[in-house]
């Protein structure tokens, strides 16, 4: 656990994406009344702590895919297709999630969820690839960026007022994207792979079109 929180800057990080559209990932939607409720008292009892403008849709990120747009595509159809077959292998049914409490990366606070399929479905995927920001993956739903350095114990202890419960299901996985521009943007599905019955269906069949 990190000492002190660190501020996250709302702009526009262009050595990252090099000028590329969209991020692409695999994630578990999970935008539900229930742990939307959650999320925004979690936001209210962090006033302050948090950057404005927090507008991604509650999920939970399985592994990142990479970047694509102008400037040349990380993540393709070849990419697509290797992944829906490693995820076909290992669906064994809906995913069954459970809160177990608060926790927080050094930029951002978050609500931990129990599950021992997620881990294992992020390993294979990522298999080779370094570990993001050199962390473990902990499946979580993100609650906001930090605005500031303070003490971790501060935005902590205030969550700890917030219940943390919660049970869901969760028969799909997704495969989504955001706007570089935005590190706090909406979510935009891409497509959506059945875990019970392993269909794909696309939803946004221009997502690797010249202008998207």
């Amino acid at each position: 656990m990190p000492s002190h929180t660190v501020a996250c800057r709302d702009r526009d990080f262009v050595e990252w994406h090099g000028g590329r559209s969209h991020a692409v990932a695999w994630a578990l939607e999970l935008d539900h009344p229930d742990l939307r409720r959650t999320l925004a008292a979690a936001r209210a009892a962090l006033e302050g702590y948090l950057l404005r403008g927090y507008l991604r849709q509650p999920h939970v990120t399985l592994a990142y895919a990479g970047l694509v747009g102008p400037g040349g595509d990380e993540y393709g159809t070849a990419r697509l297709d290797a992944d829906l077959a490693l995820l076909r292998r290992l669906a064994a049914g809906p995913v069954k999630l459970r809160a177990t409490g608060w926790g927080s990366f050094p930029m951002v606070p978050y609500l931990e969820l129990a599950d021992d399929w997620l881990p294992h479905a992020h390993g294979v995927l990522t298999h080779g690839a370094p570990e993001e920001h050199e962390m473990a993956y902990v499946p979580h739903v993100t609650v906001g960026h930090y605005g500031g350095r303070w003490p971790m114990a501060e935005p902590l202890g205030l969550l700890r007022e917030v219940p943390a419960v919660g049970d869901w299901v969760v028969p799909e996985i997704s495969l989504v994207r955001f706007r570089t521009a935005r590190i706090a943007g909406p979510l935009d599905v891409v497509g959506r792979l059945d875990l019970a019955t392993g269909a794909w269906t696309l939803i946004n069949a221009g997502w690797l079109q010249p202008g998207r």
